[in-house]
């Protein structure tokens, strides 16, 4: 059943009603999805061509990042057309990228330079914030309806704000900000898409003030754990519209739209969101209910039948794991064949040099192996 939400499209104004339809556009949609389906990751040529340096060595987790990459890079942009997941070997590189605003630069760099991927950004975050946890809390509980519609227009502007320090932070050049999913509103899907609708008219008023102001950044969007294709399409949908209305199409073209996919997900279900999403997060975090010990071989598991799904549906899927069950079974997320993993700023040394001697010891196999055939 379609889901109405409120939006805030200027300061002041009244909500306007947004419809969230159940499924995709039609076919339009479906040969843009098919179109994209083997670039994940990148922007069309038209738009700007990004680089594959992680960094410059200037310290052994640099140094790690860059061996994982392949090679040093000069300043400024690759040349267009370049894959993001640069192939070492046989395979993709493992790429490991930060999760959390922990640790990071206040400041853009202004080198030329761009990132390997996105750094993610939970937006429950900014939800715990002084700012925004009692208006969050008041909203929430409030019985006047009126009330509730002042509370909720506050937190657009804290949203906003929020918005605007990220775009104003390094990891501006590239973030993958996921949808506001809170235990609260799980039951409550009309008050979580209203709540949805205001983060994303937020966080696009935000970047199109940026964009005025000659600045370019890469946003792109996860969906919070969808549980079928369904639920997926329909939280596209919602975001793309946003997008047009906010930014309008071109901007809705070159935002990425991925999926974080909880690991209790059904795998054929991962495989059919896999179709219609540019990339997919599979997120230990949504089941903190399992013991420690167990919880990195339990989600070893489940990403291994998630990501045979997703790969039998398209082969060049970017799949990614993230949680705090991601940098601990690194090894065996690399074994199976996972894209790479999202790590806080504690975790990111130890996964860069451990992703880094598996590369290593996969490039010798490779080359132990193609010497061996030479013999044959």
């Amino acid at each position: 059943m379609p889901v109405t939400a409120c939006m805030y499209s200027k300061a002041g104004s009244n909500p306007m009603p947004i419809k969230v339809g159940a499924g995709m556009k039609g076919e339009q949609q479906q040969d843009y999805n098919r179109d994209i389906g083997e670039r994940p990751f990148k922007y069309s040529a038209a738009d700007r061509a990004l680089g594959v340096e992680m960094s410059q060595a200037a310290s052994v987790a640099s140094a790690a990042a860059e061996f994982i990459t392949g090679e040093k890079r000069g300043r400024g942009a690759e040349p267009p057309g370049r894959a993001y997941l640069k192939r070492t070997g046989d395979r993709p590189a493992f790429l490991v990228l930060r999760e959390g605003s922990a640790d990071r630069s206040l400041q853009r760099d202004e080198s030329g330079s761009f990132p390997a991927g996105p750094c993610l950004i939970r937006s429950e975050e900014w939800l715990q914030t002084p700012e925004l946890a009692g208006l969050y809390e008041c909203w929430l509980n409030s019985e006047d309806a009126l009330q509730a519609e002042r509370s909720l227009q506050r937190i657009y502007y804290r949203l906003r704000a929020a918005s605007a320090a990220l775009l104003e932070s390094a990891d501006s050049i590239w973030a993958a900000v996921t949808l506001l999913h809170t235990p609260e509103l799980a039951a409550w899907p009309a008050k979580l898409a209203e709540l949805q609708d205001v983060q994303l008219e937020a966080l696009f008023a935000a970047v199109a003030a940026n964009q005025r102001l000659g600045s370019d950044s890469r946003i792109d969007l996860l969906a919070a754990y969808p549980a079928s294709v369904a639920e997926f399409a329909s939280q596209r949908e919602f975001i793309e519209d946003v997008a047009e209305q906010t930014l309008g199409h071109a901007y809705a073209a070159a935002c990425s739209i991925g999926a974080l996919i909880a690991p209790g997900v059904p795998p054929a279900a991962a495989g059919e969101i896999a179709r219609i999403a540019d990339f997919l997060v599979l997120d230990s975090a949504a089941d903190l209910a399992a013991p420690e010990e167990s919880a990195a071989a339990d989600f070893v598991l489940a990403a291994e039948a998630a990501l045979a799904a997703v790969r039998r549906v398209k082969p060049a899927a970017v799949v990614l794991a993230a949680g705090p069950a991601a940098a601990g079974a690194l090894a065996d997320l690399y074994r199976i064949g996972m894209s790479g993993i999202f790590c806080s700023a504690g975790q990111r040394t130890e996964a860069l040099l451990r992703a880094a001697c598996l590369t290593w010891i996969a490039r010798q196999d490779s080359s132990t192996d193609t010497a061996a055939e030479g013999w044959l």
